[in-house]
């Protein structure tokens, strides 16, 4: 009878060790060769509060580009005029880190998730945390 119960407990123990590691398949939650891309903004979390946003036109979805060579784009449509307003600058990306530099602010975001289609940074301003979330579809 105890062979049998330390038989079971191994088992057991076989069981729960297999179903409880997780899976290598899933991939990082931040994968950088994601980032040179169009990525038109979907929401901002501000104090636990998600926004909306609803700045896109009829005529055109507003977008941040950023370019392998270290170009990011920020592209804003308003009141569908011809020529959207646009501000270049220049970032640079390392593992989970975003830094910007557009019209001589300086910028950096923690990336809390990339990939093909999600992508959500974080930054702190006053002390308080705010997440921008984007997609790649417009």
């Amino acid at each position: 009878m105890k062979q049998l119960l330390k038989l079971s407990f191994a088992l057991l123990g076989m069981a729960f060790i297999a179903t409880s590691c997780g899976s290598d398949d899933d991939g990082p939650a931040v994968n950088l060769e994601h980032l040179d891309h169009r990525w038109y903004p979907v929401s901002t979390k501000f104090g636990g509060v998600t926004v909306p946003y609803d700045g896109h036109e009829s005529c055109g979805k507003d977008y941040t580009e950023y370019l392998t060579n270290g170009t990011v784009k920020e592209v804003d449509y308003y009141d569908c005029q011809t020529d959207a307003a646009t501000a270049t600058g220049t970032y640079t990306a390392a593992e989970q880190t975003l830094t910007t530099t557009i019209d001589g602010e300086t910028i950096t975001y923690s990336i809390d998730k990339l990939d093909a289609q999600n992508f959500e940074i974080t930054t702190t301003f006053n002390g308080a945390d705010i997440t921008y979330i984007f997609t790649s579809n417009p």
